[in-house]
């Protein structure tokens, strides 16, 4: 049998690596990380264990690997709005831009999110891992909304950082509230009252 080349074998373990997450990502938001097994995550991909031993090591580290790779993704859709709306063209009103580009993974996030705050709650490994998670995830947040509050117009009146774990905080709930069904502060509750006062109350005009 012909060896497979290397840029080959490359691509087919990426993909199988691509599909594992995918299948992750629903799995795990369904029934949470402690009640998965490896045969019913590799049965949702298509593969068979040893696809999956050949990727990873443990479910902790698959759901890691999909928590990363969830926020990366929707880091890029924020970006890739941010950079289609025209510098001249940027208002509050944007906003909702940006949070429809989130709206696809809202509700699994939330999820994703939650389970890993309870599984760190309750194991140290788990807790290093989201506290650096969570600082590179927020770092790049900050820079995003440094970004927008900038091309508003406005400076903030407080640290970026705490402007950030606002806007985070009221997105979750919000979430959380439109998958509930209760409560007044949904994301389009968020977008049309609430988040533009957030903005302008935490930011003034640029000088100059």
């Amino acid at each position: 049998m012909p060896a497979v080349p290397a840029s080959a074998a490359v691509r087919r373990r990426e993909n199988t690596r691509a599909r594992l997450l995918a299948a992750a990502l629903d799995v795990f938001a369904e029934q949470g990380v402690k009640r998965v097994t490896v045969d019913e995550l590799v049965a949702a991909a298509g593969f068979t264990r040893g696809a999956f031993y050949s990727n990873f090591s443990s479910l902790e580290e698959v759901f890691f690997a999909v928590f990363e790779d969830q926020a990366s993704r929707m880091l890029a859709a924020v970006r890739g709005v941010i950079e289609s709306i025209p510098e001249g063209d940027f208002s509050l009103e944007s906003l909702g831009l940006i949070l429809e580009s989130l709206h696809p993974y809202g509700r699994q996030w939330y999820l994703i999110h939650t389970e890993f705050v309870l599984l760190a709650l309750r194991n140290d490994e788990a807790r290093t891992v989201l506290n650096e998670h969570t600082r590179r995830f927020h770092a790049e947040l900050v820079d995003v909304i440094g970004v927008v509050i900038a091309r508003l117009g406005r400076t903030p009146k407080i640290p970026l950082e705490q402007m950030t774990e606002t806007a985070v905080a009221l997105y979750m709930h919000s979430i959380a509230q439109e998958h509930l069904g209760e409560g007044t502060l949904r994301p389009q509750q968020l977008l049309d009252t609430v988040l533009p006062e957030v903005v302008l109350g935490l930011s003034s005009p640029t000088e100059g």
